[in-house]
Formats: C-alpha cells, sequence, structure tokens
C-alpha cells in the first residue's frame, strides 16, 4: 500500500510540474514552494491577508522548534534539539526566499533570465530536506544505540518500509521517463523506441528491490521471534530473489549498453555516462550477505543444541 501510494504521488508530482510549472517546478522544493506560493497570495489580500501570512510563515517554521522544546533533558538528545532548532530557522528563511525569489538571484545570472526562481526555489528546499535528513539520521543513531533486540528488528522494518517507498518513487519517475521519450516529438523512432528502452532498465531493478524489501520484512517477522521457526527457508528465499534481482539486473543493463552502442548511429541524443545501477546491485548483495548470515547462525544454533 505504501508503495503504489508513494508512486501515485511520484506521479502526480510528475503531471502537475508538467502542466503547472509554476508552482510545481521541481521535487526537491515540495511542499515548501507550494505554501510558499499560498502565503504569497495571502499576503496580497490586504493587512488581514498579511497579517495571516505572516501568522501562518512564523508558526509553521516554529514547529521543529517546538517539538525540540518538548525534548526531556539529556545529553543523549542535544545534537536532535540543535538540529531542529536550525531547521526552524531554515524554513523560515525559505519560505521568506520563495515568495521572495529576487533577493537571492545570483548575481551572475545575466538580465531577464526567468529560470532564476526555479533555481532559487530549488536550493531553498534542498537545503530545508537535508537538516531534515540530518534530524531523521541522528534519530535513528540514538534509537539504534538504546534499542533491544526487538526494538533494533522494528526500527529495521521501518528502514526497510522507508526503503520500499524510495524505489517505489524512482519506479515512478523511470516510467514517467519512458512515457516521456514516447510522447516527445523531436525524437526519432529510434530515439524513442530506444528511450522506452531505457528507461524498463532502470525500472526493472527498483521492482526486484521492492519485492527484496517484501520478502526482507517476512524474514524478520521470523528472526525477531525467540524460536525463530523456519528462518532456514525464509533465508533461502531471500537469497533466492537476491540472486535473480543481481542477474536480471547486470544482464540488462549489459544489453542496454551494448544495444546503444549498436543503434548508435540512428540515435540523436546518447547518453554517454556509464549506466550501472551500482545502488541496486549493492543493497541486493548486502541482503543476500545478510540472509545468509541468519540462516547459517541458525543452523550453527541447531547443531549445538543436538550436541548438547
Amino acid at each position: 500500500m505504501i508503495c503504489f501510494c508513494v508512486s501515485g504521488l511520484s506521479a502526480l508530482l510528475l503531471v502537475l510540474s508538467n502542466h503547472f510549472p509554476d508552482i510545481f517546478t521541481s521535487a526537491a522544493a515540495f511542499p515548501f514552494e507550494q505554501i510558499a506560493a499560498g502565503l504569497n497570495f495571502l499576503s496580497k489580500e490586504g493587512p488581514a491577508g498579511r497579517g495571516l501570512a505572516a501568522a501562518l510563515w512564523i508558526g509553521l517554521s516554529l514547529i521543529p522548534a517546538m517539538t525540540a522544546f518538548r525534548y526531556g533533558k539529556g545529553k543523549e538528545t542535544g545534537p536532535e534539539k540543535i538540529t531542529l532548532y536550525v531547521l526552524s530557522a531554515v524554513i523560515l528563511l525559505a519560505l521568506y526566499g520563495m515568495v521572495n525569489p529576487q533577493l537571492f538571484r545570483p548575481e551572475t545570472l545575466p538580465e531577464g533570465f526567468s529560470v532564476y526562481p526555479k533555481l532559487v526555489n530549488a536550493s531553498l528546499g534542498i537545503s530545508v530536506w537535508s537538516f531534515l535528513v540530518l534530524y531523521i539520521t541522528l534519530r535513528l543513531i540514538r534509537l539504534f544505540r538504546q534499542g533491544d533486540k526487538r526494538q533494533l528488528f522494528g526500527y529495521m522494518q521501518a528502514v526497510l518500509y522507508a526503503l520500499c517507498a524510495v524505489f517505489a518513487a524512482a519506479a515512478a519517475g523511470s516510467l514517467a521517463g519512458g512515457a516521456a521519450s514516447l510522447s516527445d516529438p523531436s525524437k526519432t523512432h529510434v530515439d524513442q523506441g530506444f528511450g522506452i528502452i531505457f528507461h524498463a532498465a532502470k525500472f526493472i531493478p527498483y521492482l526486484f528491490d521492492i519485492a527484496i524489501i517484501i520478502r526482507v520484512l517476512k524474514l524478520f517477522e521470523i528472526a525477531s521471534t525467540d524460536r525463530q521457526e523456519g528462518i532456514v527457508e525464509a533465508a533461502g528465499r531471500v537469497s533466492g530473489i537476491c540472486c535473480r534481482a543481481l542477474i536480471t539486473t547486470t544482464a540488462v543493463t549489459a544489453a542496454v549498453n551494448i544495444l546503444q552502442v549498436i543503434l548508435m548511429p540512428g540515435l540523436s541524443d546518447i547518453s554517454i555516462t556509464m549506466d550501472i545501477p551500482t545502488i541496486d546491485i549493492a543493497f541486493t548483495v548486502m541482503i543476500l550477505l545478510f540472509s545468509r548470515l541468519l540462516a547459517e547462525n541458525r543452523k550453527l544454533r541447531d547443531d549445538n543444541e543436538l550436541f548438547i
């Protein structure tokens, strides 16, 4: 369900960015860009609108700081609280900058360059998201250090759900890229056909990543119990899909790269970068090794019990 929702949201953002480029300029600026647009609209509705816009601007920006204020005392939460306070300041600045992008206009940009508001919004949005990611990272580190076995498995499941959402969003982006290649009238038939194949090759690893995560979640459900019945079989299923994913991903990538060489005389747009899904391959290898370690650990435990 999470994967479908994230995929749908990603596809919706892509559609909105095509039809409403002034409001949905980039994923990096979402949703702060839309909030800033609403504040800008309110500020033009007289004194009452300006007052309401200012109140919303400050109130929304103070949400992270209010969250930090509710933290208990303790050195272990100090970095998180500092990050939340800084995040409030960054949100305050980002929303103001998105409403007034001319204040952050780079001096090197030529006059009449109309794309700079999009660049400003993307830069400010990335700044907010980077501090949010920093806060999440600090919180995860603290939880991982303090958690017991059952809690750690729960945290790992939450991380896998988040990864599943990321892979689903990336898969939706690959589908949208293939559709854009097919609908681009400036491309030749060879370009359109290869564009579909190229984006399909990027889409396949994400499908395998999602399937692997689903299997791993079932494996963790068993591993978190005391008896761990059926963990060897579950680990075997994870290992099997990891092996299939590695073979398919590397084979499809190699085929697409050599196909581009073969079709190069008829292509007008050639990707000269080495397109190898290293992140997907590394993720799959790590899950494969982890599942094998769980299985071997269970076998060693059973052998010790028989010996005793």
